[in-house]
């Protein structure tokens, strides 16, 4: 069988090959009516870069019946893979692509069959036969290379998503059981003080129970946070949002990193505008935000640094602003702090603890409330900026108060701010 073929891709059909050349575009437009027919599904893939290639391949089976020899077939062959792999890549099924040539053959045979104005010779549709058969073969060898390669590609991606789960989890194992011995610690040494000594002891009584209910509050964040991500994963987070003014969330916050930033030594400035910026949200997960801000820049700042915090209204959002004179962040690294256990290389050092959880916590919450978080540093060194932007409530509404809470003071300006917080002096 396969001498013959070799036989009659060695016989020469100028007359066919001419008119298949002179009409390559007229054919297909034909092809491209009757493929839309009877390909339906197929018939998005019908487009000009699509005719194009059928119309070199269309004039290099022309050549190849002008003239004989295995060297006029390799121009057919190379179109056809071009056609094989444009498929592929549009998503044609590998029997589309087959129907494609069967509905070629037709639309060849009966349009020179009615140009030639006689039935066409049996050594002529032996030709054509040969021809777009061996346009098949290489349009499919081509779709099924690039199938192949692709399904080889998702298979290594898959891979080494699997490997970087696996990794994280190693990861995460390993932080958690650290970050859980860290503060058991202390408590087990609070215990034993209290069993130790006389009941008499008031005053070293109260400092083992404050340290055991300091490091017992840290547990509780601990868990709390590692509960957070669970549930946002599986959108079971419930918020309970209510119309409120961003200057009470951020003073819950600064109270709330307050006794952090005095045994670091860090100056925290707080900077608000004198009118209230009224936002639609949880105000316990607000503060949370904020929170996790402000202790993240406080982890990563140096002893006697300085921090800010300020909120301004911005084409319709509050805007939130964490600053700090920090370690920095590598610019590699900068979209890749939210990503969850994600801690920056060679900052541990200034770090005390965490899981790479808490920004991730931020991201995820300020989603939530239909908001965005970005980060930018300009790199080690450099120190870092969180920029929270959430929409702004439309109208007025009396439960939100214009006075900002007095805690800290005022500024002439209205502008509220917080400056030098020291460490505590004993």
């Amino acid at each position: 069988m396969t001498g013959d073929s070799d036989v009659v891709r060695a016989e020469p059909h100028v007359e066919i090959g001419k008119l298949l050349e002179r009409d390559a575009d007229t054919l297909i437009e034909l092809w491209c009516l009757r493929a839309a027919e009877e390909q339906p599904a197929a018939k998005r893939a019908h487009h000009d870069a699509l005719r194009n290639d059928f119309a070199k391949l269309l004039r290099a089976m022309a050549k190849a019946l002008r003239e004989s020899g295995d060297a006029a077939a390799r121009p057919l062959e190379g179109s056809a893979e071009k056609h094989g792999e444009q498929r592929w890549e549009i998503g044609w099924s590998l029997t589309e692509v087959v129907r494609d040539y069967q509905i070629l053959r037709l639309v060849v045979l009966e349009y020179l069959e009615q140009i030639l104005r006689r039935p066409l010779r049996v050594r002529e549709i032996m030709a054509m036969g040969v021809f777009i058969d061996d346009s098949i073969a290489a349009s499919v060898a081509a779709y099924v290379r690039n199938r192949d390669e692709a399904v080889l590609n998702a298979e290594r991606e898959r891979a080494a998503v699997l490997e970087e789960v696996s990794r994280h989890k190693d990861e995460f194992m390993a932080m958690l059981g650290h970050e859980l011995r860290n503060p058991l610690a202390p408590i087990l040494t609070a215990v034993k003080i209290i069993q130790s000594v006389s009941p008499s002891d008031q005053r070293a009584l109260i400092s083992a129970s404050a340290v055991i209910e300091r490091q017992s509050k840290h547990l509780v964040r601990l868990v709390d946070d590692i509960l957070d991500v669970a549930r946002i994963g599986r959108g079971s987070l419930e918020l309970r949002k209510e119309r409120l003014d961003i200057a009470t969330a951020i003073h819950q916050a600064v109270e709330a990193v307050e006794s952090m930033l005095a045994e670091r030594d860090q100056q925290l400035a707080v900077k608000l505008p004198n009118g209230p910026l009224p936002v639609e949200a949880d105000l316990s997960r607000l503060v949370q935000i904020v929170a996790n801000l402000l202790n993240n820049a406080s982890k990563y700042t140096q002893s006697g640094g300085r921090i800010s915090v300020s909120a301004e209204r911005e084409d319709g959002h509050a805007v939130i602003c964490v600053r700090d004179n920090g370690v920095g962040i590598p610019r590699d690294m900068v979209e890749r702090v939210f990503d969850l256990f994600t801690q920056v290389q060679g900052s541990q050092q200034y770090a005390s603890g965490g899981m790479g959880i808490g920004l991730t916590l931020v991201q995820r919450l300020v989603e939530q409330h239909g908001g965005v978080v970005t980060c930018h540093s300009e790199g080690p060194g450099q120190g870092s900026e969180f920029t929270v932007r959430l929409p702004l409530c439309t109208g007025q509404d009396p439960g939100v108060s214009a006075q900002s809470e007095p805690s800290h003071g005022a500024t002439e300006s209205g502008m509220l701010r917080v400056q030098a917080i020291p460490k505590t002096v004993k």
